[in-house]
């Protein structure tokens, strides 16, 4: 059998081990109080009004995952992966200090992909 030959790029393509890939998470479903909120500036909105929102969150169970822990965090609140809010989603979802929304703490149970994340179904964009 001949082989064919090939480039170096091609072997280093072929045993490279792929990154990322499907992920697994533990939901804990819990609520999200919000801790802090001040008006700031969004570098990539040019000047237009932003605020940052800072939340604790209290589950309902405990969290097993040590990585995850959350007593006594304070966590940014990032909707579609800003973490600035406009003064209208602060309107429109009623969001200020000591208000609570349900949520969900999700921690990582296989892959690569972020260890800790939020869901909170009231500030969903679908």
């Amino acid at each position: 059998m001949i082989e064919k030959p090939s480039s170096r790029a091609e072997d280093q393509k072929k045993e490279a081990p792929r990154a990322g890939g499907p992920c697994e998470y533990h939901r804990y479903e819990g609520r999200a109080e919000i801790t802090s909120l001040r008006k700031t500036v969004d570098p990539y909105t040019q000047g237009k009004e932003s605020w940052e929102a800072k939340f604790r969150f209290i589950p309902n169970q405990e969290i097993k995952e040590s990585f995850a822990q959350v007593a006594d965090r304070e966590f940014l609140l990032e909707i579609n992966q800003s973490s600035y809010i406009s003064r209208e989603f602060i309107e429109r979802h009623g969001v200020q200090i000591g208000r609570t929304f349900h949520g969900y703490l999700l921690a990582i149970t296989r892959g690569t992909c972020t260890p800790v994340l939020f869901e909170f179904p009231a500030f969903s964009t679908k």
